[in-house]
């Protein structure tokens, strides 16, 4: 016990001498009466109580007592601990108990604690098996860091030491005041398991180009045995190699060289040959998709008049080398290329400019029927640009392709008005140039229009405003699997020519480049490719996704992908460009069984844009499988840098002379302030009444 207070100051110098003065002055006035002595002593006490008080005293109570200390006991319940050849899980299970009763005999307090993927108490409660996805010792470190000091007198770890989640084994910031002893299960030479690990290859290529694939492959508990790696698509062997297996952990990478003849999402089948040992053959197998893309696009021009338009058209298609164009126009003696050319060519995209007019009208009448037929068995998208000297009764018949007719207007048309984007166009190319948008508000240049097409089965991108009545200008429709344009104005040269200056001149490729990807699908319908590493994974694994874009004008700042679970987000992760390589990549651990799916969005400034899904299957984990057999070096340095001892299963008795009762004194302190405590002034108030009945009694009051 030990009492403080405040220094004396000036305050309690002059509340002592006025005590003095009070003191004395009553002893002269009560001292001469017997009956009034008494009131003296009510009047000292509790002026001494306040003079004490004023020095702000502070009481402490110093307690000490004895404390067992408990020791913390973390068995490993990983799937893996149940393939060991020795001990089975139940050995393993009354092995533990075991040692528990001889711990509750020599009267040492435990705390027992299960842990795989994460730490819980389900063994005292009962659940004593062993079937987690992983094992997470890094976990395990931090938990008997932050026991340490609050009653822990060390721990013991039984496990195999197969860190295959979180971090690996750390002993560089652990200290030697927590012993840790460590019962290693199993023996150092592990079961044979060949995995392929990943596959690396680009998610999209152009026909024609050679591309990589690099398969990287992992084994254990295999030394010299070769084993074949191949290559399929679609039951066709496309390549294999034969790779010596050494073991322990160790990366073997192959490359296979592809060259693909075919468009299209192809899927790649590696396989490595299953070993009669091998435990897990799940992961020997893996399925890759690969986007081809086009090389070149094959694309008819059929003019029926000329105009001044033709040469636009034909510079925007001619600015790109993968476009192929056959112009055909009208002449005196038929068409420039022979009509069954065309008949029996399969384009990508056929464009209608200034046509059909009056002099073969009659005859692309006749042709509708057959041209129909053209577009739907060749999938050819059809685009058309409208002239001053179209057949507006052919026309029609062709909008009807579209499900698109002419309209009667209901405004004054067949002059120059200005026009503007609608929202749809960010919609449809949202890595078009953001200045386009701003160059066309500012209305220049404005366009002829003297024709109103409807746009109740069309998405329509821009719009001139007459009277505030909006008149499509171009208008984009789907009726899958063909694609279909129309620029309504006859004007096209015009918007050209009047661009060519410093801040306007590159306006129409900007507007129509996309149009015609677009319409031909030159990404097949997308601007971004994103895959995962593999087809198939298993719970605890690590996920990769790997991405490219076909088109991109700008980097995103910032791209994520986000994991779904039965329509519920599950999880996001960030995804990272590489200036280097031109890919995408994101990483994520597969953390819940069945099939996953995913999106990825990037994000522009404030716009955000999800460009890419997907899906893929998790199977229930075998992970532990890959790595069955003990870890022993890791184990040993974690338990020698804590002086601690490590024992194996066979030896796990010998744990219990390590492990004793202890117990540590402490002590506890109570502090008392004074001036703060209600019974001090319950102690003044009750003198005071005394005084109160004393003076009652007396005939005082």
């Amino acid at each position: 016990m030990k009492l403080i207070f405040s220094e004396f100051d000036q305050v309690f110098w002059i509340l002592i001498i006025f005590s003095l003065i009070t003191f004395f002055s009553l002893y002269r006035v009560y001292n001469s009466s017997k009956n009034l002595k008494p009131l003296l002593l009510f009047r000292i006490v509790p002026i001494s109580i306040l003079l004490f008080l004023s020095l702000d005293p502070i009481l402490t109570i110093i307690q000490s007592s004895n404390r067992d200390l408990n020791w913390s006991i973390y068995i490993d319940k990983s799937l893996s601990m149940t393939y060991h050849s020795n001990p089975s899980s139940k050995s393993l299970e009354s092995g533990i108990n075991d040692i528990f009763a001889r711990l509750g005999s020599k009267n040492i307090p435990i705390k027992i604690y299960g842990f795989g993927s994460k730490i819980d108490t389900s063994w005292i409660n009962g659940e004593k098996i062993f079937t987690d996805a992983s094992t997470n010792i890094g976990q395990v470190i931090n938990h008997i860091k932050q026991d340490y000091g609050v009653g822990s007198a060390g721990a013991v770890i039984i496990t195999d030491g197969q860190a295959n989640q979180g971090m690996n084994i750390s002993i560089s910031d652990l200290s030697n005041k927590i012993p840790i002893h460590i019962i290693g299960i199993g023996n150092k030479v592990p079961l044979a398991d060949i995995a392929i690990l990943s596959i690396n290859a680009p998610p999209v290529i152009i026909k024609g180009e050679n591309a990589e694939i690099e398969v990287l492959v992992t084994s254990y508990g295999i030394v010299d045995q070769r084993v074949n790696v191949t290559l399929y698509s679609y039951g066709k062997l496309l390549g294999s190699k034969i790779l010596l297996l050494s073991g322990e952990g160790s990366l073997n990478k192959i490359r296979f060289m592809i060259n693909p003849e075919e468009t299209g999402e192809i899927e790649y089948n590696v396989q490595v040959n299953a070993l009669p040992e091998e435990v897990n053959i799940l992961n020997n197998k893996q399925v890759l998709p690969i986007q081809v893309l086009k090389n070149e696009y094959s694309i008819a021009l059929i003019t029926g008049a000329p105009n001044f338009n033709t040469s636009i058209i034909k510079h925007m298609l001619n600015t790109n080398e993968k476009f192929k164009v056959e112009h055909y126009y009208l002449t005196k003696n038929g068409y420039s290329y022979p009509m069954k050319q065309f008949w029996d060519t399969k384009y990508d995209l056929i464009l209608f400019d200034n046509h059909p007019v009056n002099q073969n009208a009659k005859e692309w009448e006749s042709f509708l029927r057959i041209f129909a037929k053209k577009l739907l068995s060749q999938k050819t998208s059809f685009g058309i640009f409208l002239g001053n000297d179209v057949d507006k009764k052919a026309l029609s018949s062709y909008l009807g392709l579209m499900d698109l007719n002419i309209n009667e207007p209901l405004i004054q048309l067949g002059s120059e008005h200005s026009w503007d984007f609608s929202k749809n166009w960010d919609l449809y190319f949202p890595f078009n140039n953001d200045d386009l948008v701003n160059k066309i508000q500012s209305n220049y240049p404005p366009l002829h229009v003297d024709l109103e097409i409807d746009s109740l089965n069309s998405i329509v991108l821009a719009n001139f405003l007459i009277s505030n009545v909006r008149v499509p200008l171009i208008q984009l429709a789907e009726k899958s699997p063909l694609r279909y344009m129309v620029f309504s104005s006859p004007d096209l040269h015009q918007l050209f020519y009047k661009t060519q200056n410093k801040d306007y001149q590159d306006l129409t490729s900007e507007i129509f480049n996309p149009l015609f990807s677009w319409l031909i699908r030159t990404g097949n319908g997308q601007d971004f490719y994103f895959r995962t590493g593999k087809n198939s994974y298993q719970q605890g694994e690590k996920v990769t996704i790997i991405g490219k874009a076909v088109r991109e004008t700008e980097i995103p700042e910032e791209a994520y992908i986000h994991i779904y679970s039965q329509e519920k987000k599950i999880n996001s992760k960030p995804v990272v460009y590489d200036s280097k390589t031109g890919f995408y990549k994101g990483q994520f651990w597969a953390s819940k069984t069945g099939k996953l799916e995913y999106d990825i969005e990037l994000i522009y400034g404030d716009r955000s844009l999800i460009v890419s899904e997907g899906s893929f299957q998790v199977q229930e984990s075998q992970i532990e499988l890959d790595h069955v057999f003990l870890n022993e070096g890791p184990l040993v340095q974690l338990s020698e840098a804590t002086d601690g001892s490590f024992h194996h299963w066979s030896d796990r008795l010998s744990i219990l002379n390590k492990i004793n009762r202890q117990s540590n004194n402490q002590k506890s302190y109570t502090r008392i302030i004074m001036h703060n405590n209600w019974w001090i002034f319950f102690i003044i108030i009750f003198i005071l009444t005394l005084e109160w009945l004393y003076r009652r009694r007396i005939g005082m009051i």
